[in-house]
């Protein structure tokens, strides 16, 4: 399993490399300027959400799996015959078989998009605003204003992904195949952010 600070790392430079996508596709639709085309500081407050969610959402993950896992446990017994002394004597075996608990997926999911949607939007306004707005009370009512904006937008994508994490990516690869999949959401964000 990748441990959280490498998980953070891969994060970070993967949130920093999205936002510097999106400030290189913005660049193509304006006219050239004498000044630097890249916002440094942007980037920085991608990369620093990349560090600060990254733990958050492994230790959200481990929390959803420990409480609900996808894959139960079953116990089946089956009924051997034993060739050794007497072919009539019957041995009882037990195999242990993993099946998915659909049950446990959609509380998952559930609580993933709603909770944990808000917790990782949450932690997104405040990584890349917090150093620009001049007072708690500003800082709140930005986020009042956009929070669920973002969530409504998150959901066209979140939940086939975190579906498809919870029903077939091991626990441990889950917050990279997120930061993945990120990408492509943190240039949407990134673009969504420059506009806002």
């Amino acid at each position: 399993m990748p441990s959280i600070t490498t998980v953070a790392v891969q994060s970070a430079i993967l949130k920093a490399a999205a936002n510097l996508t999106a400030q290189t596709l913005t660049q193509w639709n304006t006219q050239p300027s004498s000044a630097s085309p890249y916002d440094w500081a942007r980037v920085a407050e991608f990369a620093a959400f990349g560090i600060v969610s990254a733990p958050l959402a492994s230790a959200w993950q481990r929390l959803l799996e420990d409480r609900f896992p996808s894959q139960q446990q079953h116990q089946r017994r089956s009924t051997t015959q034993e060739s050794v002394a007497d072919k009539d004597e019957i041995a009882n075996s037990t195999k242990t078989t993993a099946q998915l608990s659909w049950e446990n997926i959609l509380i998952k999911l559930l609580l993933d998009q709603t909770i944990g949607q808000f917790l990782i939007n949450l932690t997104f306004l405040i990584c890349t605003n917090g150093a620009r707005i001049e007072s708690w009370s500003s800082l709140a009512g930005m986020i009042q204003a956009r929070i669920f904006g973002i969530i409504w937008a998150s959901w066209k994508l979140w939940p086939w992904v975190a579906l498809v994490n919870f029903i077939w990516v091991p626990l441990q690869w889950r917050v990279l195949v997120g930061s993945l999949v990120g990408f492509g959401w943190n240039i949407f964000l990134s673009i969504w952010s420059m506009r806002s």
